[in-house]
Formats: C-alpha cells, structure tokens, sequence
C-alpha cells in the first residue's frame, strides 16, 4: 500500500562499465525506505559484465517495487538520459550513477523540499563521498570534496553565483520534477559533460533548489570523470557549456559568466604552452 503524501518517485540508473560497482548501487535504491518508487535501468552497451551483473541482481532479489532493465547499444550518458526520462513514470525523478549509491532518507528529503515549493522544479542537496570499495572519504562532497561552501547555497541568488562561478556539485544529488524536460527541453547530446548545462539552464530560470541534506555517496576511482577534471577536453568542454548559456543570463551572472569563459581559456592555454595536459581525454 502506497504511503498518502508519498508521489511516485523514479530512480534511474544510467549504467555503463561499472560491474564492480552496479550492484552496492541497486542494494542501497532497494534498502532506501522512500516507500512509493520505481527503478529504471539502462545499460549503456557495457564492455564488461554489467548487464550481467544487473540481470542477476534482478533475478536475486524480489523488491516490493517496479524494476525495469533496458540494455542496448553505446549512445553516450546524455542520450541514456533522455531515453530513460520518456520511460519514467514518477511525478518526481532522481539519477544515481551506476557507481554511486543513495543515503537512506535523501529521496524522502527531497520530496518533502519540492511538495513544500512548488514554484522549484528541481533540488539538489549535499553528499558524501567514498572510495572504490564503499568507504567513506569525505563527510561532505561540497565542503570537503570540492572546498566550497554550504552557505553558498542558501539562497537563490548564493545558489546561482556558485553554479555559474564555482561549479561544485558532486554527482547524484539532484532530484527534479518530470515536467521540468518540458519547460526546458532535455540533456544536450553535443556536451560531453551535461550535468553543467543542465544546471546552468535551471538556475537561469530560478527553478532549483537546495537542502544540506546528504542524499547519497560519490564513489571517486580512477576510471570515474572526476580524474579527468584537468584534462583539455574537460576545459574546452566547460567552455562551451558556458557560451551555449550566455544568452540565458543578464547582468551580473552573465558577466560571471563571460569572466568563466575568459578564465578557462586561459588555463587551456597556459597550460597547453608548459606541456601539462595528460594524452588521454574523456571518453
């Protein structure tokens, strides 16, 4: 029986290479005590035995809840989250990374945050972080992980500077209402990196949210994108994210945001004149 107040939520995983990890991430969305959920999973065409690893974790456990698999063909992460979006059936939607798990109580959070603000059409919240064998490395992926700050985004416009200046947000914190990919259209296929893009569209539009809450665990090993923050392709990534969005800001934010462009410029070039940047880039 479905718990009165408690909307659907969906938790899709977008998999892809992560069978060492895939099945602490199903245990933890099946331990969650959220009592109203769905879980959706893509693999991403995996090298490895995740799809695998997946099928018999489906066939080893029996939640109380829907869970659907859908393997298919390498297309990229922004292309498995649009596709996923169209299959969720929940009012609200949460993405857990298929290296990453969630806390218990971060989904009831953060429903509780959006049914109590309905003009917001999405929230993020904190996490912790932890290591490639689950242990925890930092309390805080805000504070401790990226040295930013929590005050940062108390308030409307804290939050929009620090995603437009000091982009800080550590993996699976958000949670969105479904009609958001309606006002705003969905992840941009072109951007290697569509989480930045993602944001920076929301915030233009004043319609995220923030609870210090930590909804989840950002698992950081060395094949995950995080090592790859350094890397040329990462810069000029940002790059574009940021000119893609100029024309959605005005005043101070767009000059934070030209300033940004100007910035990242010039790291990629000093650094690609001192011969710092690694051969490999994000894949």
């Amino acid at each position: 029986m479905v718990t009165p107040g408690c909307p659907l939520v969906s938790v899709r995983v977008p998999a892809y290479n992560h069978a060492k990890y895939i099945k602490q991430c199903l245990d933890s969305v099946l331990l969650d005590s959220y009592p109203n959920k769905e879980l959706l999973i893509m693999d991403d065409g995996s090298s490895d035995e995740t799809a695998r690893e997946i099928e018999n974790w489906i066939a080893n456990n029996s939640p109380s809840f829907d869970v659907r698999f859908y393997p298919r063909k390498h297309r990229g992460l922004s292309s498995t989250l649009n596709e996923l979006v169209s299959l969720c059936g929940g009012e609200f939607l949460v993405s857990l990374a298929s290296d990453d798990v969630l806390c218990d109580g971060g989904i009831q959070a953060r429903v509780n945050y959006l049914i109590g603000a309905p003009m917001k059409k999405a929230v993020m919240a904190d996490c912790i972080v932890i290591n490639h064998a689950g242990d925890k490395l930092f309390s805080s992926g805000i504070s401790e992980f990226y040295d930013s700050s929590i005050e940062n985004y108390l308030t409307d416009d804290l939050l929009r500077r620090e995603i437009v200046w000091n982009w800080s947000v550590p993996g699976p914190v958000l949670m969105v209402r479904k009609d958001v990919y309606q006002i705003m259209g969905g992840y941009n296929d072109s951007l290697i990196i569509e989480d930045w893009d993602f944001y920076l569209r929301m915030v233009s539009s004043n319609l995220l949210g923030f609870i210090s809450y930590k909804v989840s665990g950002y698992r950081v090993h060395d094949a995950n994108t995080c090592r790859a923050e350094n890397d040329k392709a990462h810069i000029l990534e940002l790059a574009k994210t940021a000119r893609l969005n100029l024309s959605k800001f005005n005043g101070l934010f767009k000059w934070l945001l030209c300033k940004k462009i100007l910035v990242l410029l010039y790291e990629y070039l000093r650094r690609t004149l001192r011969g710092e940047f690694k051969d490999h880039e994000i894949q």
